[in-house]
């Protein structure tokens, strides 16, 4: 707007921007968008970037431990796009196989799609390991941090992930306030 408290508004929510990019490490406010929390961070992803980016024949690789809100969206875009799920196998212990997500990965995987920590199991992936993997694939990575982010100090430029989504309800933030980070 063209007047004083809407201007004052915007300062203020440019301001939170650049905290909030500092408190996860991003190298500007430019890769932080508001959203209503993680669910819609990655609803926006796969219905933005995916409906884009991944075709007939590609792959998205998620693990067995998501969160519904990190299965549905992506269900819901290799329907449309005619890609293929491919589940990441976990052990007894509840940890992924690492071994066995080494080797889905390839030229035709598009995004992996893995949670920080599992909100069911506690189990905290090795996600830096992982992503540095997907990238050597060529693969993009999304991290669901709603269950990460209260629990660890997170640096999404030393973990180089692509997307960081995280809900504020889990940080005592408001309800219906969340973040994704989008690598520029």
């Amino acid at each position: 707007g063209v007047y004083g408290r809407s201007a004052q508004m915007t300062l203020g929510y440019e301001s939170a921007r650049r905290r909030v990019a500092e408190f996860i490490g991003a190298k500007s406010e430019n890769e932080v968008v508001f959203v209503r929390g993680a669910t819609e961070a990655i609803n926006l992803v796969a219905a933005s970037w995916g409906m884009v980016n991944i075709g007939e024949g590609d792959r998205i690789v998620l693990s067995t431990l998501e969160h519904h809100s990190n299965i549905v969206p992506w269900q819901m875009a290799a329907d449309a796009c005619g890609a293929e799920l491919v589940p990441i196998p976990v052990s007894e212990a509840g940890e992924i196989d690492l071994e066995a997500y080494k080797s889905l990965l390839d030229e035709r995987v598009k995004l992996v799609a893995v949670g920080h920590v599992s909100n069911a199991l506690g189990t905290v992936n090795p996600i830096k390991f992982m992503i540095d993997q997907a990238h050597e694939s060529g693969a993009k990575v999304l991290i669901d941090g709603a269950q990460g982010v209260p629990h660890f100090d997170v640096d999404v430029q030393a973990l180089d992930c692509d997307f960081y989504a995280f809900s504020g309800h889990k940080m005592y933030a408001p309800t219906a306030t969340g973040v994704l980070y989008g690598k520029e």
